[in-house]
């Protein structure tokens, strides 16, 4: 066999390996996975017991390259198979309006619960870092069946009890407000208090017991990692490496903080080491 010819073969062979490699990579980002998290409260109403919570963060629809719309689909389908009393959408909804009426449409198919509520993150602001988009504008967002919590709370009678859902914009690039948020909660002992928030982060500005649960997303849990097994977690994030909040539980003094690795990509199609994934939550009393 010839130089020439062997160069030829492994080009080829180097050429399959990275299409084969980026195939994957796609196929990851719509590799939609469901975890289901238990929070327990002490004292919980038996009213509440048992309640569920789906958490959907970063849908990105719009963003180019992606297939996010079909990995959102993909989400719909699985919370209406599940059925939760509550919705929660956490922010970066769509990456500029190219895809609004699409999204718009998605939403329309979420089941019946008691409430489908969003916020809004900082690329539903036109504010990112590598690429550029108009602040989207969601006046046919309640005409979808979801209602946008901008720095307010919504109180939902279950029974003898009460669940209030709180929302704040976008904190970190000024948005958001939530000294509005914490002169609306309803500190009575039978209220279970949660907040929807696009950045963990606000629960630095919270007291222990003003909330039982942050509800955020943002870092896409790296949306790209690399293994490290002697790194916590065993990954390295390529997206936001040194993001306070990765994915998944923290307790930020006294706080609890949920980070969702979401649903969709930003900036590019790919994920790997990080499926997406819709949260289930369901409410427990403690023992």
């Amino acid at each position: 066999m010839t130089d020439a010819r062997r160069r030829r073969r492994a080009a080829a062979a180097l050429g399959a390996a990275a299409a084969l490699s980026l195939s994957y990579l796609v196929y990851e980002a719509q590799w939609l996975r469901t975890i289901e998290r238990e929070l327990r409260l002490p004292g919980l109403s038996p009213d509440l017991d048992g309640f569920t919570v789906v958490q959907l963060s970063d849908l990105h629809a719009g963003s180019r390259p992606s297939f996010n719309l079909r990995t959102i689909r993909k989400a719909v389908d699985e919370t209406r198979r599940i059925r939760p009393d509550l919705i929660a959408i956490t922010g970066d909804l769509v990456t500029g309006e190219s895809r609004l009426e699409e999204l718009y449409a998605e939403l329309r198919r979420l089941p019946p619960s008691r409430g489908a509520f969003a916020v809004l993150g900082n690329h539903d602001h036109g504010e990112m870092k590598l690429v550029s988009a108009p602040a989207t504008d969601f006046a046919g967002l309640a005409e979808s069946g979801v209602r946008l919590l901008t720095d307010e709370c919504v109180s939902l009678p279950v029974g003898a009890a009460t669940l209030q859902v709180c929302g704040v914009d976008d904190v970190v690039h000024g948005y958001g407000r939530i000294e509005r948020v914490l002169g609306a909660l309803d500190r009575r002992p039978a209220t279970v208090r949660l907040l929807l928030s696009h950045y963990g982060d606000v629960a630095g500005r919270l007291a222990p017991g003003d909330v039982a649960l942050v509800l955020s997303g943002d870092t896409h849990g790296g949306q790209i990692c690399l293994p490290a097994p002697g790194v916590k977690g065993g990954r390295i994030m390529l997206s936001q490496p040194r993001a306070r909040f990765r994915e998944g539980f923290y307790d930020e003094d006294g706080t609890l903080v949920f980070i969702s690795r979401g649903v969709g990509t930003s900036f590019l199609p790919f994920r790997l080491l990080c499926r997406p994934e819709i949260v289930v939550f369901r409410l427990r009393r403690a023992a």
